[in-house]
């Protein structure tokens, strides 16, 4: 294998990879129901947080994977 091959191989793993973290982070986030107390709302804020962290995870993941498609095409 050339090394255009291998970017071109880590390029789609990044991007699989980039894609399952933005699935599992995808959820929708939580609303307020009518009837909440400190511990829910704290529970839900938590939630949403770990939701954002994985999704800006899958983006990053995804750009790695533009980039080194790029060095990949422009090495080959």
């Amino acid at each position: 294998m050339t090394i255009p091959h291998i970017v071109g191989l880590l390029s789609a793993v990044s991007g699989a990879v980039g894609t399952l973290f933005l699935f599992f982070g995808s959820f929708a986030y939580e609303q307020l129901s009518p009837y909440v107390n400190s511990k829910i709302i704290d529970d839900m804020a938590r939630r949403n947080r770990k939701r954002q962290f994985r999704q800006r995870i899958g983006l990053g993941f995804l750009m790695l994977s533009f980039v080194l498609g790029g060095a990949s095409v422009v090495l080959s």
